[in-house]
């Protein structure tokens, strides 16, 4: 897909200058808009290339700023076309558009509306042609859509993946299980996978990615040539403050969940079906948490299987006893507390002594005593079944 430094490439835009906001520049491009009324944003689509003179908010400088902060999360840039209605982008406009890393374009006025529109258009439809048959690709992949094996890694790199010897991990954007998203939760977290990829693509030791479209979110399958480099650069870049700080208006909205690192076709189903055990492991065990790595949860959703196949009656059975769903909560915060009383006094808001008494029933009904290695093994087994299963 266009991104608004592929379109300043355009010969078209050869006399256009970029003033502000060069860090959103990777942003990506897929509507054009003119703008002249306000109000504007209700009729915006999402990643728009918004064209204007400033003409309704000509007066203001501080309507211009606070334009340039509303449009920030819809639009890829703004290109202001000075002359008629205002002689130039204004220093505390530029100020507001770097804060938000919005891009602001100059356009010079000899330029027509109508040049940038068709232009910008026509490199729209070539980019979407190509990405919506690589996404298609990637979704035959998936859903094992396909016969022959070797035509399929063939495909692959006529498209510059090297399925048979490259290295893949799927990293799922989501949104949490029993949140409905409206149109505007929808076009944040698009904006959010857009982020992301170009982020990702901008990464050593990610050869390449691309983002396919979910029933309840995003894909992002990376690409790399080495396996150990690939798997260290995912979490690290997960972990760099400027990716938290995108989760931090949404993490009661989304999740997002790495695969583990795997090659070949087979590899790729597999890195995206373990990326979604991992979210179910989290939703369960992690609620509160909003990104998850599947290898740091691997024993988790192994276990998770085996529940699954029909055995988790055998880890159930030792806490039937155990009536109270107050006592069970007690436990598996105790395990999570690394057994310390006071801290899970601490997190239930209750008393030392409440949480001991707690203990000491558990004990007293199931015959096992949390302190012997054997019986906490068998203890947190099974408050682990039963948390799994809420």
């Amino acid at each position: 897909m266009a991104k608004v430094s592929d379109v300043l490439k355009l010969s078209v835009m050869r006399g256009v200058r970029v003033v502000a906001g060069e860090e959103g520049l990777f942003r990506k491009v897929e509507h054009v808009t003119v703008m002249e009324v306000p109000e504007i944003k209700r009729w915006l689509k999402g990643n728009d290339f918004l064209i204007t003179s400033f003409y309704s908010v000509r007066k203001s400088e501080e309507d211009q700023c606070a334009l340039i902060r509303d449009l920030a999360d819809t639009c890829c840039c703004i290109a202001v076309k000075t002359g008629q209605y205002v002689k130039t982008v204004a220093e505390s406009v530029k100020r507001a558009a770097d804060e938000v890393g919005l891009p602001v374009l100059e356009i010079p006025g000899e330029l027509a509306y109508i040049d940038i529109i068709v232009n910008v258009m026509n490199l729209i439809f070539e980019e979407e042609g190509n990405s919506e048959i690589l996404e298609k690709y990637v979704k035959d992949i998936l859903y094992e859509n396909y016969s022959d094996e070797i035509l399929m890694e063939e495909r692959g790199r006529l498209f510059g993946m090297d399925v048979e010897h490259d290295w893949f991990s799927a990293v799922v954007i989501n949104f949490r299980k029993r949140y409905v998203p409206d149109e505007q939760d929808w076009k944040g977290i698009r904006f959010l996978g857009r982020t992301l990829l170009e982020r990702m693509r901008e990464t050593a030791g990610i050869r390449e990615c691309v983002m396919v479209p979910l029933e309840k979110g995003y894909l992002i399958l990376t690409e790399g040539e080495d396996e150990c480099r690939l798997r260290e650069t995912l979490v690290d870049f997960f972990e760099e403050e400027r990716i938290c700080s995108l989760w931090n208006a949404g993490t009661d909205k989304f999740v997002c969940s790495i695969g583990p690192v795997r090659t070949g076709l087979a590899g790729i189903r597999d890195t995206y079906s373990d990326a979604f055990k991992a979210i179910r492991v989290m939703r369960k065990l992690q609620p509160e948490n909003c990104v998850c790595v599947y290898e740091k949860v691997e024993m988790y959703c192994v276990l998770q299987d085996l529940f699954s196949a029909g055995k988790r009656d055998v880890f159930e059975r030792i806490l039937a006893p155990v009536e109270s769903r107050e006592f069970l909560e007690t436990l598996w915060t105790y395990f999570m507390c690394s057994g310390s009383l006071d801290e899970t006094a601490g997190v239930l808001h209750t008393h030392r002594n409440t949480v001991k008494y707690r203990l000491g029933r558990i004990q007293a009904v199931t015959g096992l005593d949390i302190k012997r290695p054997e019986d906490g093994f068998k203890l947190y087994m099974g408050v682990l079944a039963w948390r799994m299963k809420e």
